[in-house]
């Protein structure tokens, strides 16, 4: 039932995303689309996949600032490709980030990280990627105008966002404590992964879990995601040659991530794009540059990653 549903929701957003595409090829001109490869400048895409690679170093940070406090060393490499594994859970089983967070656990106990640690980086990973996540919404909403009159329903969603991941990280750290019995959220059990965090997450040592320096520097890591994501957006719009403002992409960006995140569709497929597209249009960029640098944006950090983290995450899958 809970795999119907799922591919239910893939062909809702591919059907979203190619009516979208349709609905732009129509509104705009070919001679558009056509000068848009004539002023395209091939090497700023390399820039962009240096960007994309690097929020998979600043992923991979989040945990090392846990794990460097512990006896336990984990290499760099491995944790690199963990978060590409970690990248394909999350997509082909949306779960709040509960799938990706399971994989977390089976691949540091498999390098030998004892369960305390590893349940501390699960905890503060989950925790700051949310915290993270709200400051760069209210960053880029502090910064812009352009969205005019759709102002006060970008802040209503994120107030529900800011709400939803609240209720998650107190849920967290009353676990983490391990001081009493915290009965989860209603359904947050049949969530693919989340029994056995269930069992697990109290182990949890409060002085990694709840460390202020570790929250901080996993904040400022995870933080730095979003800004690197920004980046490549800006790059790919530059690589079709339009010149935007850094701030104006920031805060498309981000209202595209908010779509993603509230969004029911896998992945934001469809639904991402579409507030993509709208975000860079309201903000002045030619619609056919807006789903193009969308498009491209989204085969770098999001199709594309899904095969080597298909082929890494094969053996948790099994399990």
């Amino acid at each position: 039932m809970a795999a119907r549903q799922g591919w239910r929701g893939w062909g809702f957003g591919l059907a979203l995303l190619a009516a979208l595409i349709l609905m732009v090829a129509r509104a705009s001109d070919e001679r558009e689309f056509a000068r848009l490869l004539k002023q395209s400048a091939p090497a700023w895409l390399f820039v962009a996949v240096l960007l994309q690679a690097a929020t998979y170093l600043s992923q991979s940070a989040v945990w090392r600032a846990v794990l460097r406090r512990t006896r336990f060393r984990v290499p760099l490499g491995a944790l690199y490709t963990m978060s590409f594994a970690k990248l394909f859970v999350d997509q082909a089983l949306p779960s709040a980030g509960i799938s990706g967070a399971a994989l977390i656990v089976h691949g540091l106990e498999r390098r030998g990280v004892a369960r305390g640690p590893v349940m501390a980086c699960v905890v503060v990973e989950t925790m700051t990627n949310y915290t993270a996540l709200i400051l760069a919404l209210l960053v880029a909403l502090g910064m812009e105008d352009f969205i005019g009159e759709a102002r006060r329903l970008v802040w209503m969603a994120t107030a529900v966002l800011i709400a939803l991941s609240g209720a998650l990280i107190v849920f967290l750290l009353r676990l983490s404590r391990g001081d009493g019995d915290h009965r989860p959220p209603r359904g947050f059990a049949r969530i693919p992964g989340a029994r056995t965090l269930l069992h697990a997450l109290s182990e949890a040592p409060p002085e990694l879990a709840h460390s202020a320096r570790v929250l901080t520097e996993a904040t400022v890591f995870n933080f730095i995601i979003h800004l690197l994501d920004a980046a490549t957006l800006w790059t790919l719009l530059r690589a079709i040659g339009v010149d935007a403002a850094p701030t104006h992409v920031f805060t498309a960006f981000m209202l595209s991530a908010l779509a993603r995140v509230l969004g029911v569709i896998p992945g934001g497929l469809g639904t991402f794009e579409a507030a993509s597209t709208g975000a860079l249009t309201l903000m002045g960029v030619p619609l056919a540059a807006a789903l193009s640098a969308t498009v491209l944006f989204r085969g770098l950090s999001f199709y594309l990653p899904l095969l080597p983290g298909l082929w890494l995450s094969r053996g948790v899958l099994r399990e």
